[in-house]
């Protein structure tokens, strides 16, 4: 599928120029996220570097789009705690995880911004900033940075505080009754409709040249790889890692093992029912949420749970009392988006 006719234009990276100003910014616009791409791009080569070694059928988890609902999603993700290493990590990674929290807001805060991406209308493109940027930041800067996530290039968007505020303090208060779970280097998601009310989306216009191309392929396409790549149409960072694969092992060697884990695993290509589970704590936050049918479209989720643990797990260290640093870093994000609230009436 081709990214550039489906997504050209619409990512645009700025780490240097943190002034609300849209005007005389570089021409550097990309088809999708820079950060992303580089990050598949490793994994992929990484991944691509044992595809020949496996041939056993491989299991995986289909992990959930959280930007499926958005049309153009504003994504801001933050990294949680004062702590920033695993038990089992070795001296030399944890003292260098120790490191960056001292010298960010991780540190002061309980949280720094690991990334983030806010879409613009006066230039129809999505603003992206990565962690390097979030690691630069002081504690008013990172204030600062929060009002550049709530705003679109022309004002800055008030009617997202209530809900995005309420959603964090009805999580914060179900951490708090949590014994014993850790949240070690997870990170907190906030997302957001950056889709102007009664305006369309430059991606419908862009979709629609797709679809036309679509409609004059000629070349047959097997029904069970149609299926398992039209699920994954709405989401850029599977075309890209789709394309950056064939690159990496060639065309017809992706084709061959999608084909291939489509007939095994034939429930992978089509969203399973959502599953109730302990883990799943900004979900149950979210079903639990008070909204008027005014709010805008909004999110909170907690991911990256890799490092987490309590005490039902076997892990050689167990704790006591809820976690500490999240809730400290939950609470230094719930504060400043009230003082943007406050400031702004």
């Amino acid at each position: 599928m081709d990214t550039d006719i489906s997504m050209e234009g619409l990512f645009e990276e700025d780490s240097t120029n943190h002034s609300l100003n849209t005007k005389n910014r570089p021409n550097n616009a990309l088809h999708v996220n820079p950060w992303v791409v580089k990050c598949h791009h490793d994994h992929l080569i990484n991944l691509a570097a044992t595809i020949e070694e496996k041939n056993t059928p491989q299991n995986f988890l289909l992990l959930e789009n959280l930007t499926s609902k958005f049309r153009l999603p504003c994504i801001l993700d933050l990294k949680m705690g004062t702590r920033q290493y695993d038990d089992c990590d070795t001296l030399a990674k944890r003292q260098s995880k120790m490191v960056k929290v001292v010298s960010t807001t991780s540190g002061k805060l309980g949280v720094r911004i690991g990334g983030m991406q806010v879409y613009q209308v006066t230039t129809g493109r999505f603003l992206c900033r990565n962690k390097f940027f979030g690691r630069s930041l002081t504690t008013n800067g990172f204030s600062t940075a929060l009002r550049h996530f709530l705003h679109d290039g022309q004002r800055l968007r008030t009617e997202l505080l209530p809900p995005l505020i309420r959603k964090l303090e009805i999580l914060a208060d179900k951490l708090a009754t949590l014994e014993s779970l850790r949240l070690y280097t997870t990170s907190l998601l906030l997302l957001y409709e950056g889709q102007p009310l009664g305006q369309p989306p430059p991606i419908d216009r862009l979709r629609e040249k797709r679809e036309s191309l679509s409609r004059n392929v000629t070349t047959s396409i097997d029904c069970d790889l149609w299926d398992c790549e039209s699920s994954m149409e709405r989401s850029t960072s599977a075309e890209s890692l789709t394309e950056i694969l064939e690159n990496v092992v060639g065309t017809n060697e992706v084709r061959k093992t999608s084909r291939d884990l489509c007939r095994r695993r034939s429930s992978s290509c089509t969203a399973p029912e959502r599953l109730s589970s302990p883990t799943n704590i900004a979900s149950d936050s979210r079903s639990n949420s008070p909204s008027s049918p005014l709010d805008p479209l909004t999110d909170v989720r907690i991911i990256d749970f890799a490092h987490s643990t309590h005490s039902g797990m076997s892990d050689s260290v167990s704790y006591t009392g809820p976690d500490h640093g999240f809730l400290f870093g939950l609470g230094n994000m719930i504060s400043i988006l009230k003082a943007i609230d406050r400031d702004l009436r």
